[in-house]
């Protein structure tokens, strides 16, 4: 277990972390992840966060969030909040600013990195259209 205490961030890394390290009940299965781009919070120059890490705030001794990280995109978090299943978009800044205003993160490294396998094939044949009249 690593931490990164600076006095404004409290963030405590549980490495090589599973499900049942996670501080929850009753979690389904998660799903795979987005993609396996790491990055770092914006205006941070740590920790580097991966898609399939679970961020869970503390403030006065309570959760109040639970992600796991789905996928980074070009100025936003895609996450999926495991109290609710919901895909959630949070914005650069937004999540960056949580990591100031908790009293604790606790990051679960790699708790999930399943990709899934995708091999899809177009099928024309299956596409219906209405049959042509003609106009009178």
């Amino acid at each position: 277990m690593d931490r990164i205490n600076d006095g404004r961030r409290d963030i405590i890394i549980h490495g090589n972390a599973t499900v049942d390290d996670l501080p929850l009940s009753g979690l389904p299965d998660l799903p795979a992840i987005g993609s396996v781009e790491s990055f770092i919070p914006a205006n941070m120059d740590e920790p580097k966060i991966y898609p399939g890490d679970v961020l869970v705030g503390v403030k006065d001794g309570r959760i109040y969030f639970a992600e796991l990280i789905y996928q980074k995109l070009d100025n936003d978090v895609l996450v999926i909040e495991l109290d609710t299943g919901q895909y959630r978009v949070i914005n650069d800044q937004v999540f960056s600013s949580r990591f100031f205003k908790a009293d604790e993160i606790h990051l679960y490294d790699d708790v999930t990195d399943d990709q899934p396998e995708w091999d899809v094939e177009f099928d024309e044949s299956k596409l219906e259209r209405p049959e042509v009249s003609r106009a009178r």
